[in-house]
């Protein structure tokens, strides 16, 4: 029998851990399933890709259904509510920040990356979805809906699409390989309205869930591009730097105040609080909804730092982006070694 020299470090793990005696491959394989995860979500997303950019194609419709995303998601009614509310940002900080802090110059990068990279590649992957909708689940598409206003469809379908939003954001939170994914966007220490846009390309896959109010009902009524445009300009402003509870409407709306302990660092982010978009009432049916009352601003990001940060180290802002973006599809990530 072999003796272990003492005066020898113990050999350590692919994560970094010394090895529990008797480890099987099977906890090797354990350990690195939130990265099979992402390499699944990835061929998701690239087989829907292919999918919607033949379709385009075949309709003669790419460049008209990048104009109208572009219109949508970060038009001048858009852009606008970004810069009023970092104005907002400037008069009532809840935590005072410079305006050109490391933080808000890598979102603004994340502002850019999505408006010119993001965007077509969601045009494509939602397009490539709704097909395969089409071909695999037409059972889902209602028929039209006899002497049902087509405003009240409108409005259905907007609280659905704010529904299933919240689903994916629960699932984003709840599984290890979605976490990878949207744990970029909770690693912001200095929040502000442009932190909306500080989310991973591959994480918006795992929204299309959206869509489906709209497919469902679709014969029943279309979203005006006017609806989709203030639902948007409704979702940056969660994320904004200011203390704002607005008051009774809080208790329907989701917050800059409510929304801030949702990113709360001495949270734990797999359990945490506050998953709505834009409305409440879904936190609320499952009991994990959490007024921020009279409290002051929590600090916000995550504990120990397990995604790459602007506010440590060097690297400059490319740098930092760089890293955030490639850490999903590492075998072994400091994320799991905090769990």
């Amino acid at each position: 029998m072999t003796i272990a020299d003492p005066s020898q470090p113990l050999a350590t793990g692919p994560t970094g851990r010394t090895p529990v005696p008797g480890a099987t491959a099977a906890r090797e394989l354990a350990a690195a399933s939130p990265w099979f995860g992402v390499l699944a979500v990835a061929g998701a997303a690239v087989w829907l890709g292919v999918v919607g950019f033949r379709s385009l194609v075949a309709a003669h419709d790419l460049r008209g259904a990048l104009l109208n995303e572009w219109s949508a998601t970060v038009g001048p009614a858009l852009l606008l509510a970004v810069v009023a509310l970092f104005l907002a940002e400037r008069l009532w900080p809840a935590v005072r920040r410079p305006a050109l802090a490391r933080a808000h110059v890598v979102d603004a990068g994340y502002l850019a990356l999505f408006a010119v990279a993001v965007v077509p590649l969601l045009v494509i992957v939602q397009t490539g979805f709704a097909v395969e909708i089409e071909r695999h689940a037409q059972f889902l598409v209602l028929n039209r809906l006899p002497l049902v206003p087509q405003v009240a469809v409108v409005l259905v379908i907007l609280v659905g699409v704010d529904a299933m939003n919240w689903v994916a954001h629960v699932a984003n939170h709840r599984s290890p390989s979605l976490w990878r994914l949207h744990a970029l966007h909770h690693s912001q220490e200095d929040m502000s309205v442009l932190t909306t846009f500080r989310t991973h390309p591959l994480v918006h896959a795992t929204y299309l869930l959206a869509l489906l109010p709209a497919l469902v009902l679709g014969a029943s009524g279309h979203l005006p591009m006017a609806a989709l445009i203030a639902y948007g300009c409704l979702v940056t402003l969660p994320h904004a730097n200011l203390s704002w509870t607005l008051g009774p409407v809080g208790r329907l709306v989701v917050s800059p105040a409510y929304h801030r302990l949702h990113h709360a660092s001495e949270l734990d982010p797999q359990g945490t609080v506050n998953f709505g978009f834009v409305l409440v009432c879904w936190d609320q049916l499952i009991g994990c909804a959490a007024m921020p009352g009279g409290r002051p601003p929590v600090r916000t990001g995550l504990a120990g730092r397990p995604v790459p940060v602007e506010q440590f180290g060097g690297g400059g802002p490319f740098g930092v982006v760089v890293a955030q973006l490639v850490q999903p599809f590492r075998r072994y990530t400091a994320l799991e070694e905090g769990r």
